[in-house]
């Protein structure tokens, strides 16, 4: 009997105390990368995770840390020295995978470890201290890499690009991250005067900043373009991402060809011009380089009717650019043509064949004035001949 008096005691004493122990509050604190690799001056970044048994606040501190070496908590864009744990329903809005019961908490453990850092493991501790006073620790490992810092590096398989001003030239460029550490990046860029130039991660072309995760890399997008009436020539670019341990850079170059644009008219705009039968005129061509690039070697052809002969002087010209030049044509019209208008085709062409321009050119034939004279002697002629017929035989 009095074993089982005993053994009821017992029983009782347990199960009063289990309702106590189910409520007591518990705080712990989780990261799901509790060591990682670093080089010597570089930040490392340890997501937390803080759950508790009720919604409470949860005082935090760095309570062991290497000397020299710098440790942050951060929360919200800010140093935080507590957390508030909340439901599960609200805090799952930032979580993933996302969780269903509990209160939960979130922070960054951000450490600088030092430039001079010697080799090896080392620890960072951070301790939370629930609202009933119960603290709980996490021991974060960095082990620190000498001698094996890794490096960023940007490269492209195309530095040079070629074409007209009117082209969007467009480099793709290669950012790698070889270090231990996730890095942001800034996209800074020299361009040539005027020139509309950006630089943005393929993926986010509004972007100015690249992150890289460690030992990853990205593709950076460049779109290069040239005012208008840039001359022709070659144009220096430089990218340049800063974040890293040292700045990297890509030079790339932009060949242009310049814009092929000729225009040609006469010196006094008329596109008509007058010959006799077996006579000649000329005419003068102006040549106008409106493009951004050199015209060279510019010559004119003719195609006339049968037995007309059209030359130009002289045979070749060069235009620089936004610049002019004269070409004189000698029109020589058939010993036989008819009075009437003959069409002339004249065509001008750069050597390069990158310009061309074509006009036609109305030739009027005119009676010579010998005929005119002549005939008026004929006439004259006759005149008399009947003057001198009337007076002989008139009276008769």
């Amino acid at each position: 009997m009095r074993v089982l008096r005993a053994s009821l005691a017992a029983f009782l004493l347990v199960a009063g105390l289990l309702p106590s122990v189910a409520l007591a509050a518990g705080v712990t604190m989780t990261t799901p990368y509790p060591s990682v690799v670093a080089d010597p001056g570089s930040t490392v970044k340890f997501p937390i995770t803080v759950t508790s048994d009720t919604p409470e606040r949860v005082e935090l501190a760095v309570t062991g840390q290497p000397q020299g070496w710098n440790t942050r908590l951060q929360g919200g864009g800010s140093t935080i020295a507590a957390v508030t744990t909340v439901p599960a329903a609200q805090y799952a809005a930032n979580a993933s995978p996302a969780p269903t019961t509990g209160n939960y908490g979130g922070f960054t453990v951000e450490v600088t470890v030092p430039a001079d850092a010697e080799g090896g493991s080392q620890q960072v501790v951070v301790t939370g201290t629930g609202a009933d006073g119960t603290a709980t620790t996490l021991t974060l490992d960095i082990n620190v890499q000498t001698g094996q810092t890794g490096d960023v590096a940007m490269t492209t398989d195309f530095p040079t690009l070629s074409g007209p001003a009117s082209t969007t030239f467009k480099f793709s460029l290669n950012l790698a991250n070889n270090t231990n550490q996730q890095i942001t990046f800034q996209l800074q860029h020299d361009d040539p005067a005027g020139w509309t130039v950006s630089a943005s991660p393929a993926s986010e072309a509004q972007a100015e900043s690249a992150v890289v995760d460690a030992g990853a890399n990205t593709t950076i997008s460049v779109s290069a373009k040239a005012p208008s009436d840039t001359a022709a020539g070659d144009y220096p670019i430089t990218v340049r991402a800063v974040g890293g341990p040292e700045p990297v850079e890509q030079k790339l170059t932009v060949t242009l060809t310049g814009t092929y644009d000729m225009s040609v008219a006469t010196s006094d705009q008329r596109l008509n011009a007058d010959v006799t039968a077996g006579g000649t005129t000329t005419m003068t061509f102006v040549v106008t380089n409106n493009g951004s690039a050199d015209l060279t070697g510019v010559t004119f052809t003719a195609t006339p009717p049968r037995d007309w002969k059209v030359t130009f002087a002289p045979t070749a010209i060069d235009v620089p650019a936004q610049g002019t030049g004269n070409v004189t044509a000698s029109i020589q019209a058939s010993n036989d043509a008819l009075a009437g208008d003959y069409v002339i085709s004249v065509t001008a062409r750069s050597a390069d064949g990158q310009a061309t321009q074509q006009l036609s050119i109305r030739a009027t034939v005119n009676t010579s004035p010998i005929g005119y004279v002549i005939g008026i002697a004929v006439l004259v002629i006759v005149g008399i001949g009947l003057f001198f017929v009337f007076q002989r035989y008139g009276r008769r």
